[in-house]
């Protein structure tokens, strides 16, 4: 196959030849880049499930490249072009000779661009500053520094010692953490400090870089990038290190560097400085002479970069919603909303976490007997940091009469019960109350589930979905409702007491996705005006019980669209 190969890129024009490299022949393509010649050696052996690598010969020779990582192979010095990410390609692996051909290609390609566009080279090695710095750390450093930062600005952090005996979690790294913070109480970090489980290590200064340059290309190199650093720093911010952080005396310094990229994006580095004696921070050649320098992985652990990078969205953090009934459809929703960036959740139902919910809801197991808000409020703190969901006991019309409804920008109701769901509209239709309402439930059986978003104003409102289609007359029954009214649906194994509606995991979860979404795009403004959705599933089930469905199931289309909500026979908000 390797004379093939070969033949194959001598075809279209390559110079190709083999050579004898680590005990077997490789292929090595020789071409010329302003006046460089470059070789670049083919590595790998078919079949190709990706694309594969060529390394670039010496590539010192040529200069500092972005996207090029260099180290020593079978005694040569070689770069590791990163044309691609590995898993992003589909490749023709039952075409061994295109696949290569594409490679060598893109290789050439990009090293073409690095080497005859050095403003676009530069702008590269700072684009990719980060992973560069990555590869200097040490390999036993595999835990990231963890870094609650907020600003980046000149200032001194703690740094805590992970907890004794923790192999897992972030109790186990060390964490940089300010004295205040908007924290959940809760949160592992939190509580470690609170309970002195962490220790103070030592002290973090973060110094912010106007002007970055490229990562250094190897470890050894540290005591020199960071000597430019520091020199290259603004006089009024070495002054200040010298005098605000140059006092202390200490045997090991945490530095924690920022500086912003390529199109303002910011990069946050870490740098720790190790002595056998107590000294001050060392800014110059000769104090640092009796200083060891290891670069630090980091992570970020602001609410800012944690939420954004996890896909949330920090304009919803000041937004305050109450989520009404936390059964299998509500817990979901509360879940997706914090996961989505929503602090101020307030969880209420009077409910208790019973043996029986456990395989429709997001609760652990060892949270039976306990109040469902309760339960819920400490798993949602547990899992985001910056939570803040509090927890009340209430009915639904109990918390409407003991709370201010319009401090909420959203009221989310999920009991599932229509009688009070319209009893708590016209409570707040009777006290003018102008706050944001959706409803959400799931009907047995699989067939689907809906929302309303009842938005006072916006026309159309949650009893124009209890208008009858065929008299035009508001009833008792959603006209969004797949299942025929008057119908026993409820499975009943126990006897009295013990009935349920039957219904999976997954049509509660995907009812509560739909219904999260909705919440979240009013919560944007990006939804401005009352509407309604359904999702619809098989009726299979439904008709292996003998349960009758309604025409609206028989004849929707419209799946997880937003639908205007009003209907003109609405005797409350078109009149």
């Amino acid at each position: 196959m390797l004379s093939e190969i070969k033949q194959h890129l001598i075809n279209q024009g390559f110079n190709c030849t083999t050579s004898e490299v680590a005990g077997g022949e490789r292929i090595v393509v020789e071409t010329t880049i302003l006046n460089h010649g470059i070789q670049l050696m083919l590595v790998a052996d078919p079949p190709y499930y990706r694309l594969p690598e060529f390394f670039l010969i010496n590539p010192d020779s040529i200069g500092r490249l972005a996207h090029v990582s260099v180290h020593e192979y079978a005694g040569i010095q070689i770069g590791t072009v990163c044309v691609n990410a590995p898993e992003s390609l589909s490749v023709n692996f039952e075409q061994p000779l295109l696949v290569v051909e594409e490679s060598l290609r893109r290789h050439i390609l990009l090293l073409e661009k690095c080497i005859t566009n050095p403003d676009w080279n530069h702008s590269e090695l700072l684009r990719e500053f980060s992973s560069e710095w990555l590869r200097i750390c040490a390999p036993d450093s595999f835990k990231p520094l963890l870094a609650n930062i907020a600003r980046p600005v000149l200032q001194t952090l703690s740094v805590y010692r992970p907890v004794g005996g923790k192999q897992f979690g972030i109790e186990s790294h060390y964490m940089v953490h300010p004295a205040d913070d908007s924290l959940s109480v809760i949160s592992d970090i939190q509580l470690s400090i609170d309970k002195g489980n962490r220790r103070i290590a030592g002290k973090a200064v973060v110094i912010p870089i106007e002007t970055l340059t490229p990562a250094p290309k190897h470890s050894d190199a540290l005591d020199e990038w960071y000597l430019n650093t520091i020199s290259s720093l603004p006089v009024k911010v070495r002054s200040d290190l010298q005098q605000k952080y140059g006092q202390w005396r200490e045997t090991a310094y945490w530095l924690v560097f920022t500086a912003k990229t390529v199109n303002d994006e910011r990069t946050w580095f870490a740098l720790k400085l190790s002595g056998k004696t107590k000294n001050a921070l060392p800014l110059s050649d000769e104090k640092l002479k009796n200083w060891k320098l290891e670069a630090l992985p980091i992570r970020l652990f602001n609410q800012e970069n944690t939420v954004e990078r996890g896909g949330g969205i920090l304009s919803l953090a000041d937004k305050k919603v109450a989520v009404i009934g936390v059964g299998s459809v509500g817990c979901e929703i509360a879940h997706k909303l914090s996961a989505a960036g929503v602090r101020h959740l307030t969880l209420v139902d009077p409910d208790v976490y019973e043996i029986n919910n456990l395989y429709r809801h997001v609760l652990e197991q060892h949270w039976v007997g306990a109040p469902k808000t309760a339960a819920l409020s400490v798993a949602l703190q547990r899992q985001f940091p910056w939570s803040c969901a509090q927890w009340k006991l209430d009915k639904l019309m109990e918390f409407a009469r003991s709370s201010r409804m319009n401090d909420f920008d959203l009221i989310v109701i999920a009991i599932g019960n229509p009688t009070q769901e319209r009893l708590f509209k016209q409570y707040l239709l009777d006290n003018n109350s102008k706050v944001a309402v959706m409803n959400s439930w799931l009907e047995g059986f699989g067939v689907g589930g809906h929302a309303t978003l009842d938005i006072p104003s916006s026309e159309g409102c949650l009893l124009c979905s209890y208008v009858c289609q065929e008299t035009g007359v508001r009833g008792l029954v959603s006209n969004m409702n797949f299942i025929e009214p008057n119908q026993v649906t409820m499975k009943n194994i126990a006897g009295c007491g013990e009935q349920f509606i039957s219904y999976g995991a997954a049509s509660s979860a995907q009812t509560a996705v739909m219904a999260a979404n909705l919440a979240i795009r009013y919560l944007e403004g990006k939804q401005a005006k009352s509407c309604k959705v359904s999702w619809k599933g098989l009726d299979e089930d439904a008709m292996a019980e003998g349960i009758r469905l309604t025409h609206r199931y028989y004849n929707f289309s419209s799946s997880l669209e937003y639908l205007p909500l009003v209907d003109e026979d609405c005797d409350v908000c078109t009149h």
